[in-house]
């Protein structure tokens, strides 16, 4: 298979129209027209992952966290995002990004953070008009309400992390849910609009987590890795019957409890 037609079942999932104007998805680096049959699975690509990529005969790479958001003037080959690129066209490995194009696809990362959660989708927290049924965040409700101290336990095990960063009433009643993969914070008050009673995502920072209680929704921290790291198995998925070798990263958390 050639890199053009791995670009293309990715993008007949997740459409490159889906990329917010900040972001960086898509083709990055490599040459579309070489056949591929390693392909290196990633939630991100940094010094760690790409060494890995390298010491597995990867052709390609796949991850979900693009390099270069805002652009290069300059690669010097002893700074991190330098090494990065140093290595991939020197191994001759392409690299695509499907990142807010994934998080925002129809059975893309917040649809399957939903499923892991036992969250009936009703709806999407940011609706992209341009593709059906695709967009940011999803709300629904849980099969049983339960208290939030409760519902805490059942994200901490669902997505297998050691902790999660609660805030609001531990006996506060759950049955409607928001969930934003990553850092979703600023969906936080549309999903107090349509009734969740609280929101798991990542990333909170302090003040805003005071501001959404005070709004009324409770919130869940369940880290950016655990809540986006089975994209890898989201892309496994899309090549699972072709002849290509897939290596999944063994990238864990930057995070570490003591």
């Amino acid at each position: 298979m050639l890199i053009r037609d791995v670009i293309k079942k990715i993008e007949d999932m997740a459409p490159i129209g889906l990329a917010y104007s900040w972001d960086n998805s898509g083709f990055l680096c490599g040459d579309k027209n070489k056949d591929v049959k390693k392909i290196y699975l990633t939630l991100d690509t940094n010094i760690y992952t790409v060494n890995e990529a390298v010491k597995n005969g990867a052709d390609m790479i796949i991850s979900h966290h693009p390099i270069m958001f805002g652009g290069i003037k300059s690669v010097d080959y002893n700074t991190p995002s330098g090494y990065v690129i140093s290595e991939l066209v020197k191994n001759d490995i392409a690299l695509y990004a499907a990142h807010t194009t994934m998080d925002t696809a129809k059975g893309g990362l917040n649809d399957i953070l939903a499923e892991k959660l036992g969250i009936e989708v009703m709806d999407i927290l940011e609706r992209n008009n341009d593709f059906e049924g695709c967009g940011l965040g999803r709300i629904g409700r849980i099969k049983n309400t339960v208290a939030l101290s409760d519902f805490a336990s059942i994200v901490k095990k669902a997505l297998d992390t050691p902790f999660v960063r609660v805030s609001g009433n531990a006996n506060t009643m759950i049955s409607t849910v928001a969930v934003g993969s990553g850092a979703c914070s600023d969906l936080i008050p549309v999903a107090a609009a349509m009734g969740a009673d609280v929101m798991v995502t990542a990333d909170m920072k302090y003040h805003i987590a005071i501001d959404s209680v005070e709004r009324g929704i409770c919130i869940i921290d369940a880290g950016h890795y655990p809540t986006e790291r089975f994209v890898m198995d989201i892309f496994g998925q899309l090549f699972k019957n072709s002849e290509i070798k897939l290596i999944y990263s063994t990238e864990t958390d930057i995070f570490s409890v003591y």
